[in-house]
């Protein structure tokens, strides 16, 4: 059984940062799940429509979850970050 990304500690003290980051994780791990199922062979027709459709909401749903508060919260942790 694998590990969640939200199971796991994420060095963010921002804590909205953090929940995005965990589901942008969680997201991206349904995808990968998703491509995996529609390499299987012998795949009907119908079971392919429904993983291109679920991959298609995944799309949409990882476009707006990455929008320009998202990327703003980003670049403001990284402003934080001390230099090395």
């Amino acid at each position: 059984m694998s590990m969640q990304i939200s199971d796991r500690h994420l060095p963010i003290t921002n804590s909205t940062l953090r929940t995005l980051i965990a589901e942008l994780g969680e997201e991206c791990l349904k995808v990968q799940g998703l491509i995996e199922q529609f390499q299987l062979p012998s795949l009907t027709a119908n079971q392919q429509a429904e993983i291109l459709a679920e991959l298609l909401s995944s799309a949409v749903h990882l476009h707006t979850h990455c929008d320009d508060e998202f990327q703003e919260l980003i670049s403001e942790a990284m402003e934080k970050l001390p230099d090395d």
